[in-house]
């Protein structure tokens, strides 16, 4: 089923558009690199925790879809992207509240005020967590924190009974300390969302524990 949305035409010109329009107006890319690595990481997480192969389809095209309406620009891009995702929807695909639940978590995604399923959940991880220096346009001018996110040179997602660990790899002129300060939100949202789905929360900065949220 996810491949039918990977492979629908209008999603992918959508999705490549966004690339180009972000290019030079924004630091962060949001186009097709984003969107796939947060389907492998919402697989990933989705799989880990043993959820059964539809929820984890859905958790894919939630992923996939989840930035689509970037298309018409930033602003509250989180409600935009789920409805046009629910024009995407076939109704021959998806039960109505599978159906919901694939929107609300494409709406929930961006400010995590409310966690509603195991998608939702995978989503917001998923999203928060991909923000490496492969994200960042090469010709932008970086802001504190984007310019600290080019010293982080990978992410890494594991999952191991009910634990799941995300590794932040940086370079010897990354700051655990600046990215969780300016990007409080990116370690909040996914530490509530991994409770949500049961699980223990760690966050290891190249491999070693890092500090706990306030």
């Amino acid at each position: 089923m996810y491949e039918k949305y990977l492979n629908n035409s209008e999603i992918s010109k959508i999705i490549d558009a966004i690339n180009e329009m972000h290019r030079g107006s924004i630091v962060s890319c949001h186009g097709r690199g984003h969107a796939m690595r947060v389907v492998a990481a919402a697989e990933q997480i989705l799989v880990g925790l043993n959820f059964d192969a539809r929820t984890v389809e859905m958790g894919k095209i939630a992923a996939l879809l989840h930035d689509i309406g970037n298309i018409a620009g930033r602003r509250k891009h989180a409600k935009k992207s789920a409805a046009l995702a629910k024009i995407f929807l076939s109704r021959e695909d998806f039960l109505r509240r599978e159906r919901d639940a694939i929107v609300q978590a494409i709406v929930d995604h961006s400010e995590g005020k409310k966690i509603s399923s195991a998608i939702g959940a995978a989503l917001i991880i998923a999203d928060k967590i991909d923000i490496s220096r492969r994200r960042i346009f090469p010709l932008s001018e970086p802001d504190v924190l984007h310019k600290n996110l080019l010293e982080l040179e990978d992410v890494t997602l594991s999952i191991s009974e009910k634990i799941i660990s995300i590794n932040y790899i940086g370079t010897k002129k990354f700051s655990k300390e600046l990215l969780m300060r300016e990007y409080k939100k990116g370690f909040i949202l996914p530490m509530l969302a991994a409770e949500f789905l049961g699980c223990e929360w760690r966050i290891l900065f190249n491999g070693s524990r890092g500090h706990e949220l306030a």
